[in-house]
């Protein structure tokens, strides 16, 4: 039921096109890597930043000579299994793993290790993969759209890796037609200018747990908002939870796309936590349901 979910949808354009005075420019190395607990190692992306007067593409900014590792540490933050990156022909900036057999664990660090044969950047991150989550109760397979009984999902009590855990809940539209849109948001895509693409993929954004009715033993119970629910019929609803690299670099890019009172002199920076460059290298754990939003 795990599936892996694409949180942020502007986040690396924002980071590869990070904005700099040109007078100040300075070119750095771009990461993208995320491990999703239960899942194999991930493909790797290494690219750098580019000035602002080119256009920003992958492919124009991807960097070869990478030398790749990804560590799991033990409980002393020592080495304890090493797993090593090959660069995949015809696909320039993109590393694979060696190892195929090796599944992420939850409540794991990992450390990254990069370096070049062709240029002086070193870089390095650790991210904790948070516990693994879990939808303990059977969720109904029909739910009537804005009626008194809303979807309902309990989350098995987990282990934090970072003060709270932070969830994003998303909700993948199976069948994609204005005619098939929820009120709402119909009326943002006829008579506004969001487009139809943008909502297949519907997301919550960062929500604390303390948003949620914690029960004794531990386990959340969520009832799901009628606003994130853009279609109606056959949807998957994905609970994540995200580590503390995602987060931080989600809530300070909202920061500097608006999300924020302040003045532009007093927004920070972009918050990375990656040592020698920028971008993520970023953990998370989900699970998935499946139901029918039936029209009323």
């Amino acid at each position: 039921m795990n599936r892996l979910f694409l949180i942020l949808p502007l986040l690396l354009l924002v980071t590869a096109c990070d904005i700099y005075n040109q007078d100040e420019y300075e070119e750095l190395v771009v990461v993208e890597a995320y491990l999703i607990a239960g899942r194999s190692l991930p493909d790797i992306k290494i690219s750098t930043t580019l000035p602002v007067e080119r256009e920003y593409s992958f492919e124009n900014a991807a960097l070869s000579g990478a030398n790749i590792q990804v560590v799991l540490l033990d409980e002393n933050g020592n080495d304890e299994e090493v797993f090593g990156y090959l660069s995949l022909t015809g696909r320039k900036g993109v590393y694979r793993p060696q190892s195929t057999t090796h599944t992420i664990l939850p409540r794991r660090t990992y450390r990254l290790d990069i370096d070049f044969n062709n240029r002086p950047d070193v870089l390095t991150a650790v991210t904790t993969i948070p516990d693994q989550v879990q939808i303990t109760n059977a969720v109904r397979d029909t739910v009537i759209y804005q009626s008194d009984e809303q979807l309902e999902i309990l989350l098995a009590p987990t282990q934090k890796s970072q003060t709270q855990n932070i969830f994003v809940f998303d909700t993948i539209a199976g069948k994609v037609s204005v005619d098939n849109l929820t009120p709402f948001y119909r009326s943002l895509v006829v008579d506004g200018d969001t487009d139809l693409s943008d909502l297949i993929r519907n997301s919550s954004g960062l929500i604390n747990e303390a948003n949620f009715n914690i029960n004794p033993d531990g386990s959340i119970l969520l009832k799901y908002p009628w606003i994130g629910v853009a279609f109606f019929e056959d949807n998957q609803v994905v609970t994540n939870s995200v580590d503390r690299n995602l987060t931080q670099l989600i809530r300070s890019q909202d920061v500097q796309l608006g999300g924020s009172t302040l003045s532009p002199g007093e927004i920070p920076n972009l918050v990375y936590n990656i040592e020698g460059g920028i971008g993520i290298f970023g953990s998370i754990s989900s699970d998935t349901v499946q139901t029918f939003f039936k029209r009323p």
